[in-house]
C-alpha cells in the first residue's frame, strides 16, 4: 500500500504486517507458471461452485445477479493475489498435470486473502488521502463515524452499475448458446476432457456474444493508436473471449458428463504462445500478424513497464516462455473497453495518444444528448466564453425561460480507492466550473448570456453529468448535483418541463433512499493475521431496475 500522509505507529505496524502476510503462503515458493496455474485452477473451481449453487437455489435470475456482482468485484478481488505471485515467484516453471490438495488449499487461502486485503487497501488509501480517519483499539482498526455520512451517493453508483451489468447479460439469449458443435467434439476420459477448437466454433461464439460486445465497445473503431486501431484490438479481444467462453462451456458439459473433479485439470486453456497467435490471426480475421502480436503484447500480464499489473487490464497470462493461459473467468467478467482505455492510460507509448483521443468523448456525449432529445424543441449550445470556463453543453427551453448547464465528464470508470480519489478531483473541478458559470449568469455576464441566447429573466441551473460515476458524498455540492448521463436523459424525456427536471435534480430525487433501495449493514470483521478491520457495507434491497424519474 502506498502512503502519503503519516499514520500513527499502531497503524504503521498494522500496515506492514498486513502487506507482508501473503509471504507465508506456500504458493509464493513455487515458480510462477506452477503457482499461477494452481491459483487460477482454484478460482475456476470457485466460479463453477458458485454458479451451480446459485442456479440450483435461485434459477437464472439469481445467476444474473451473481454475474453482475462478479463483473463488478471479481477482477478487483484477484488482482492482489496474482500480483503477489508475479512479484514473489521465480519466473518460468512447469504447468501442473496432477491435483495437489495442499496447493489447492493454499490457492483458496491466497484467494480469500486477496479479497480481504482489498478492504484494507480501501481503508488505508482513504486514510492516507485524508478522506477518512482510522482509529485503532487493540488489534481492531475502524473508521470514524463520519465515514458513514452521505452513503446514498455510493449506493447510487452501485445500483446503476449493478443493473448496467445485468443489461449486458440480458442482451444474450441463454437458450441459444452455440454448444452443439462443442458437444459433438467433446471427449471425456477420467478426470480430463478434450475438444477440437476450430474456426466455425469460434465464429459461432463470436456471433453469439456480439450483442454483449456491442454494449461494451461504444468508442469509435477508427481510433488509432501507435500500432493498431481500436477496431483491431476489438477483433483480437473478441476472438480470445470466444475461446474463453467455449472452454468454460466445454468444462461445464464435461462436468455434466461425469468428468472427475469437474474437469479441474483442464480448467485453464493453455496453449503454445506462437500457436495461439496463429489461431487468433485465423479466428479474428485480422491478417496482420504484427498487429495481432502488438495487441498480445499489450494484453499480456506484466508487460509494458506497468509497475503493478492488473489482470483486468492485462488478462492474457504468460505462464512461461512457451505457454499462454486463457483463464475463462477473467475474460467472462471483463469490462473490455473500460479496461482497455485504462491500460492505454498506463502505457508510455500510448498514454499521450489516448489523452488526445479522450477529448472526443465529450463530443460523443453531446451527440448522445442532441440525438436523444432532438424532438423536444430545446435549443442546444456549447463552446467557449471569454474569461469563463467553456460551456460543455446547455439545454435551453425558451417557452419556460429555463436553461440547464451541463458539465460533461467521461473519465475511465474507477474501480479501486486510488482511482476514485483521483476521479473525485475531476468531479470537484466540474462542480467548480458550473458554479462559476451560474454566478456569471447572476451577474448578467453579457458574453455568457449572448452565447446561451437567454436574458436575465431565465432560471439557470447547473449539473455535472458523468458517463459512469458520480463520486462520494464528500465531493458533492448543495448547489450542483451530479448524475449519470443516461439517467438525466431518461428524466428529461419523461417530463414536459425542464424546470421540473431542475427541481428534481436540486432536491436530489434521483438518489436511492435508505430503507427502500438499500440498507447499511455491519460487515463481518475482516481479519488478516492479528489485525481486524471493521467496515460498514451496503446491501441492495431491490432487484428492480433503479432509475427513479
Amino acid at each position: 500500500m502506498k502512503t502519503t500522509n503519516e499514520l500513527v505507529p499502531e497503524l504503521k505496524k498494522a500496515e506492514k504486517d498486513i502487506d507482508n502476510y501473503y509471504r507465508s503462503n506456500p504458493l509464493v515458493k513455487l515458480p510462477f507458471a506452477t503457482a499461477a496455474w494452481f491459483f487460477f485452477a482454484f478460482v475456476e473451481d470457485y466460479m463453477v461452485y458458485m454458479i451451480r449453487r446459485t442456479l440450483q437455489a435461485d434459477g437464472i435470475q439469481g445467476l444474473l445477479s451473481l454475474a453482475s456482482k462478479f463483473s463488478r468485484e471479481f477482477l478487483v478481488e484477484i488482482r492482489h493475489s496474482l500480483w503477489w505471485l508475479f512479484d514473489a515467484c521465480e519466473s518460468e516453471g512447469q504447468v501442473p498435470s496432477v491435483f495437489d490438495e495442499n496447493f489447492y488449499e493454499a490457492s483458496r487461502d491466497l484467494f480469500e486473502l486477496g479479497k480481504k486485503y482489498e478492504s484494507f487497501v480501501f481503508a488505508y488509501t482513504c486514510s492516507h488521502r485524508n478522506w477518512i480517519e482510522l482509529k485503532v483499539k487493540g488489534s481492531t482498526i475502524q473508521p470514524t463515524e463520519e465515514f458513514l455520512t452521505g452513503i446514498e451517493y455510493d449506493a447510487y453508483n452501485i445500483l446503476i452499475d449493478w443493473h448496467e451489468a445485468e443489461d449486458v447479460l440480458f442482451s444474450l439469449d441463454f437458450e441459444s448458446v452455440p454448444i452443439d458443435i462443442i458437444q459433438h467434439s467433446l471427449k471425456v476420459k477420467g478426470d480430463r476432457f478434450r475438444y477440437k477448437l476450430n474456426s466455425r466454433m469460434v465464429s459461432d461464439m463470436i456471433t453469439y456474444l456480439q450483442p454483449q460486445s456491442d454494449r461494451m465497445f461504444i468508442l469509435p473503431n477508427e481510433w488509432k493508436f501507435s500500432r493498431y486501431t481500436l477496431g483491431d484490438f476489438r477483433k483480437v479481444y473478441e476472438a480470445i473471449c470466444a475461446i474463453a467462453n467455449i472452454h468454460w462451456n466445454a468444462r461445464m458439459m464435461a462436468a455434466d458428463q461425469g468428468c472427475d473433479n469437474m474437469g479441474y485439470l483442464d480448467s485453464i486453456y493453455v496453449l503454445d504462445c506462437n500457436e495461439l497467435v496463429r489461431r487468433i490471426i485465423r479466428y479474428s480475421g485480422l491478417q496482420d500478424e504484427e498487429k495481432v502480436r502488438s495487441v498480445f503484447d499489450d494484453l499480456t500480464y506484466g508487460n509494458g513497464g506497468i509497475k503493478h499489473p492488473d489482470p483486468a487490464l492485462q488478462p492474457l497470462i504468460k505462464l512461461n516462455s512457451e505457454n499462454y493461459a486463457i483463464v475463462p473467468s477473467i475474460w467472462v467478467c471483463s469490462a473490455a473497453e473500460r479496461n482497455f482505455t485504462a491500460l492505454l492510460n498506463k502505457l508510455p507509448s500510448e498514454k499521450e495518444i489516448y489523452r488526445k483521443l479522450a477529448g472526443e468523448k465529450e463530443d460523443l456525449m453531446r451527440k448522445r444528448f442532441t440525438t436523444d432529445l432532438a424532438d423536444r424543441g430545446f435549443d442546444f449550445t456549447w463552446g467557449r466564453v471569454v474569461n469563463l470556463p467553456d460551456i460543455d453543453f446547455a439545454i435551453v427551453n425558451k417557452s419556460e425561460k429555463a436553461c440547464l448547464l451541463l458539465e460533461l465528464k467521461w473519465f475511465i470508470a474507477p474501480t479501486v480507492a486510488r482511482e476514485r480519489i483521483e476521479k473525485s478531483k475531476e468531479i470537484e473541478k466540474g462542480i467548480s466550473q458550473v458554479l462559476q458559470l451560474k454566478q456569471a449568469c447572476v451577474e448578467n455576464h453579457r458574453c455568457l448570456l449572448d452565447k446561451l441566447n437567454i436574458d436575465s429573466c431565465y432560471r439557470v441551473e447547473g449539473v455535472v453529468v458523468s458517463q459512469n460515476w458520480i463520486g462520494y458524498a464528500n465531493v458533492q455540492s448543495p448547489e450542483v448535483p451530479v448524475i449519470r448521463a443516461e439517467h438525466l436523459i431518461a428524466k428529461i424525456n419523461s417530463t414536459d418541463s425542464l424546470r421540473s427536471t431542475m427541481d428534481w435534480l436540486k432536491n436530489r430525487e434521483y438518489l436511492p433512499k435508505e430503507g427502500e433501495h438499500f440498507k447499511m449493514v455491519d460487515e463481518d470483521s475482516i481479519t488478516i493475521g492479528n489485525w481486524t478491520l471493521k467496515l460498514h457495507g451496503i446491501d441492495l434491497l431491490s432487484r428492480e431496475r433503479f432509475f427513479p424519474l
